[in-house]
């Protein structure tokens, strides 16, 4: 009897095994943020996200890229108005580009600088750079990739490569930088047609 007993749970507990499902399981639709663009009008951070909307149940349909904003006191307040426009959680690990615009405080650069350090998602290798209008920049749309913010650390990538020049823009770079007293960053700035 205590033989019988102990199969009966081992396929009891067999089959509650296989009924279990993942955490991302039921994801299938993943909102993947290529770039982050920050601009600041004084007490308040307006937070652009270039979400990388992937469709897994069917590969036939094309990733598609759109930006989201969001507005508020701080930065975490500004990502929960993003999040909260989405069905589904925002990934930042794929983030490849950092804008600011260019009224930004060197008060907002820090709270920026802190967030991204504390936010172990974001990854360390994000460029940062410099735009007047995050948002328009972020919203002109692809020429090569599925979105802007991947072409933008392309063209880093391949002007570094073609020209010598260590641009020192990743996010690491100007925290460290910034923990290391200094105060003034040079960054790569980038421009839509109108800016000029």
């Amino acid at each position: 009897m205590k033989r019988l007993a102990s199969i009966a749970f081992a396929v009891l507990f067999c089959f509650s095994l296989c009924g279990c499902k993942g955490e991302n399981s039921g994801s299938d639709r993943r909102f993947t943020v290529a770039a982050l663009g920050f601009s600041s009008d004084g007490a308040l951070i307006n937070v652009f996200a270039e979400t990388v909307i992937v469709n897994s149940e069917d590969p036939e349909i094309s990733p598609e890229a759109r930006v989201i904003s969001g507005t508020g006191a701080t930065i975490s307040e500004a990502l929960d108005k993003i999040g909260a426009c989405l069905s589904r959680p925002i990934l930042l690990n794929h983030c490849a580009v950092i804008a600011l615009g260019e009224d930004m405080t060197s008060s907002w650069l820090d709270k920026i600088c802190d967030y991204c350090f504390k936010e172990n998602r974001i990854t360390m290798s994000a460029y940062m750079v410099s735009v007047k209008d995050p948002n328009m920049l972020l919203s002109r749309g692809s020429e090569a990739s599925v979105a802007v913010g991947y072409d933008i650390m392309g063209m880093i990538e391949q002007q570094s490569e073609r020209t010598g020049i260590a641009y020192n823009s990743r996010y690491f770079e100007v925290e460290a930088r910034r923990e290391g007293g200094k105060s003034v960053f040079t960054l790569p700035h980038f421009s839509c047609g109108e800016d000029r």
